[in-house]
């Protein structure tokens, strides 16, 4: 009897120790009261419902440590967001929470540490009483009558939903290259003649590209300069704005269909339908049959050929500058002329046939012959280039932007190159296609372009999507005889043709390499990514057996390399010194940073190689070597650059501060997993050819959560660097010299050593020597309080440097050496810091 009399006793308490004490997670809310709030760890189960079910408001889990405040569709397979707080400032996993404040009534999103990111600024906020989520998907603020005193819908990110209203004052945003914590170039919104609009703007290019920019207005049927300005789609898919722009969805009054209207991140406007059985969504309708009529899809001197997937290709005389991001563009590989300054050098013009590149003429469309028109842009210097149509409309270009080429185009667009530049000689007839190095080659045969001697030009069209693969390699090529449409066809037969060929190449060339358990680990990553991954045979043929050494740290040797596509790469093998398992390990992280991770700051990383013991990265090739190289190499005679160097013009150096510190802000606060280098030294930034800097080696840091110490858990944005965390002696910051844990800040500390440096000309941390660094400061500081900034800079500018940004960096420069962690500022701060004077 007693075991009996003991269960219950233990099962009445615990019923009693329930009921006085509710579980910390509650279930999901139909609203959130005035001074309630929503927890982040409690993401999976405490979130608003719409009272129907459809929609939900919550914490989105974006990576294990990052999230937004966002509201999603609950009933689609994969969560589809229509609306979030502030997308590019998220929040890390612990410690973040959405308040519905007591005192003033508005929404505040904090982060980990307590500081607001976010407010719903509510209007008449004193008479709040509970925020909802409506069967809308709208997030409302309300009265205690229900009247809404702030909503969603008036502040929407890239998604429209039924009912919800575009006006004058909101716009649509697309995210950048989909991802979610980003804006991307493109808005819909309505234009100053009230005309509702799609815009590309990259804040070098901007223009309108729907409706047609061709057309006026009558030709587009639409209305301008009516002020009512309001745009919506209903529930039954029927879209109308008040400028005459609408349409309707392919299942239009189809009952019981959720919808939303989505400015996706290419640029093109779609509607899309959720089949509720199945959980997924479909197009019901969008503004671009062919994405090349999108403007910057391939970035500036490119064209877009439609085939039937987009293809981009650089111009002739040009490269791409990224090959991860088509929407960088292309760069001239010869040296342009500079207007109002003397040249020799004589110009010869390059036709690209059946091409246009819409935009940013310098005339008005004059109608003269061929030879007058290339007369007119030689004459011109702003005159880069000049479009001939068949009409004999003239128009000459300043800038060679939404390029776009297929046959049948009428008219041909000439490129002004040095008379020197090289042609290749090829002889094939018109719109032939073949494969090389992976990329599909397009030649033609061109006759003139105003000059005597026939040119040909070679487009490398690299596919922007493999999604449009068929089953037809090795069909026979039509002849282009018959027009347009014919040629379309062809066109689109080689392309599926290509891409089969292109497939079973891959095949061959990953089948050669045998697959090791740890592969299956990282085989996801690259099937999301835009990874290449290489054999160790294939390594070995690039670098040449590993013969061109260019470099060599702690964590392996970097060797110089040429893909089969001509590429020259940076091939990083891990060091063999470190125990296998560290080597995986180590590896195994810089993958998971990769898929993850792109800034032009820093050095991009393009493949991979795990084969046996082989841990191989490859790596973007960066021209001009580390910034040490250049700054010390004819200083310290070190062993940093054999060669001497141009002295470093200050406003070179200046853009090297500016750009290394966008890096790091980027690693500690934006990307998705953040990020802390461990190793931030002048050996670490390399210059690309337009000096432009680019953090490497940011991927073999160990990745670190973002919680501060003194919270609950120091797991996140603190490590103990009794670890595999290494750093160079003299740029590690004091707190990590004495054992303790590490933060962010140890960056900051050493970004203050490397500006000083800058400004200096001369070794600050030189660790062989044992300099103090905190020595220098105070002495810099010194010299600073004097007023003169003249004897802190490098005595090899004579005096050339902008006084007010020297100030400003060693201002900088100070605030990040500070002894106590917690008074050095944050990247983001010093980024704001230094481009407060960028334009002094």
């Amino acid at each position: 009897m007693r075991p009996f009399v003991l269960v219950l006793l233990i099962t009445v308490c615990g019923l009693s120790l329930l009921i006085a004490c509710p579980p910390a997670v509650a279930a999901a809310r139909e609203s959130l009261a005035r001074g309630a709030s929503i927890a982040v760890e409690d993401y999976a189960t405490d979130f608003l419902r719409s009272p129907g079910g459809t929609f939900a408001c919550g914490f989105y889990r974006v990576s294990s440590t990052v999230f937004t405040f966002s509201v999603w569709f609950t009933r689609a397979k994969e969560r589809s967001v229509v609306w979030t707080a502030d997308r590019t400032r998220p929040v890390h996993s612990k410690g973040s929470r959405l308040t519905l404040d007591k005192r003033g009534g508005a929404l505040i999103l904090t982060d980990y540490d307590g500081e607001p990111v976010w407010n719903s600024t509510v209007a008449g906020a004193p008479t709040a009483s509970r925020a909802r989520l409506r069967d809308t998907g709208n997030l409302v603020v309300e009265d205690a009558d229900g009247r809404a005193l702030w909503q969603s819908f008036h502040f929407p990110t890239d998604t429209l939903l039924p009912t919800q209203s575009l006006t004058a004052t909101t716009r649509l945003v697309s995210s950048r290259d989909g991802r979610l914590l980003s804006s991307g170039y493109y808005s819909l919104g309505f234009s100053d003649y009230a005309m509702l609009s799609l815009f590309y703007d990259n804040g070098n290019f901007s223009s309108i590209y729907w409706p047609n920019p061709y057309n006026n207005y009558v030709a587009n049927n639409r209305r301008i300069y009516n002020f009512t300005r309001e745009a919506a789609m209903d529930a039954l898919g029927n879209f109308l704005s008040s400028d005459n722009a609408n349409f309707q969805a392919a299942d239009f009054a189809a009952a019981g269909v959720r919808r939303r209207l989505t400015l996706d991140a290419d640029g093109n406007l779609r509607a899309y339908s959720l089949d509720a059985a199945k959980g997924t969504w479909a197009v019901s309708w969008m503004a671009f049959r062919n994405p090349c009529t999108i403007h910057g899809v391939c970035g500036a001197n490119a064209v877009c050929l439609y085939a039937p997937a987009p293809s981009c290709a650089c111009a002739p005389g040009h490269e791409q500058t990224d090959p991860g991001d088509w929407t960088r563009g292309c760069r001239p590989t010869f040296r342009q002329h500079q207007c109002g300054k003397p040249t020799r050098t004589r110009t010869k013009l390059m036709a690209l046939p059946h091409s246009d590149f819409w935009g940013y003429d310098l005339n008005d469309g004059e109608i003269l012959p061929l030879a007058a028109c290339a007369r007119r842009c030689r004459a011109n210097c702003a005159c880069v280039a000049f479009q001939h149509k068949a009409n004999m409309e003239c128009y000459l270009k300043s800038v060679l932007f939404n390029g776009r080429t297929f046959p049948g185009l009428p008219g041909t667009v000439c490129i002004k190159v040095p008379v020197d530049f090289v042609v290749p000689e090829f002889h094939v007839h018109q719109w032939q296609s073949h494969v090389h190095g992976g990329l599909a080659i397009l030649e033609e045969n061109i006759t003139v372009c105003g000059d005597r001697a026939a040119q040909k030009v070679v487009l490398n069209a690299t596919a922007l999507s493999r999604k449009h693969v068929g089953d037809a390699a090795g069909k026979p090529v039509w002849p282009y005889l018959y027009g347009f449409l014919s040629a379309l066809l062809v066109v689109e037969a080689l392309v599926i043709g290509l891409g089969c060929l292109l497939f079973s190449r891959k095949g061959l060339f990953t089948r050669s390499s045998p697959v090791y358990p740890m592969d299956e680990g990282y085989r996801l990553i690259l099937l999301t990514t835009s990874f290449q991954r290489y054999s160790y045979a294939a390594i070995k043929k690039a670098t040449g057996n590993f013969a061109d050494e260019i470099g060599r740290g702690g964590s392996g040797v970097v060797y110089r390399g040429v893909l089969e596509d001509g590429r020259v790469v940076a091939v990083k093998a891990l060091t063999t010194s470190v125990s296998r398992s560290h080597g995986e390990e180590e590896f195994q992280a810089e993958l998971s940073v990769i898929g993850r991770i792109y800034h032009m700051n820093l050095v991009r990383i393009i493949g991979c190689c795990s084969q046996g013991k082989h841990r191989i990265l490859v790596s973007e090739f960066i021209e001009n070597g580390s910034l040490a190289t250049m700054l010390f190499s004819d200083e310290d005679g070190d062993g940093d650059g054999g060669d001497d160097h141009d002295v470093l013009a200050w406003s070179q150096r200046f853009r090297i501060a500016v750009g290394v510190a966008r890096g790091l802000a980027y690693l500690h606060s934006e990307c998705l997993e953040w990020i802390i280098h461990c190793d931030m030294k002048p050996e670490n930034i390399l210059l690309d050819r337009d000096l432009e800097p680019k953090i490497t080696d940011f991927g073999l840091a160990k990745l670190l959560d973002r919680r501060p110490e003194g919270s609950a858990s120091r797991a996140g944005r603190e490590a103990n660097p009794s670890g595999r965390i290494r750093g160079t002696r003299g740029y590690m910051a004091p707190e990590w010299v004495s054992s303790l844990a590490i933060s962010d800040k140890v960056d900051v500390y050493s970004f203050g050593v490397v500006l000083l440096e800058l400004v200096k000309g001369v070794r600050v941390a030189d660790g062989d020597q044992n300099t103090d660094v905190r020595a220098v400061a105070k002495a810099v500081g010194e010299k600073m309080h004097s007023g003169s900034v003249d004897d802190l800079v490098d005595g090899r500018l004579a005096g050339d440097f902008n006084r007010a940004q020297v100030k400003v960096v060693v201002g900088v420069a100070l605030s990040c050496l500070e002894e106590e962690r917690n008074r050095r500022p944050s990247m983001s701060a010093v980024v704001q810091a230094l481009v407060s004077v960028e334009d002094a």
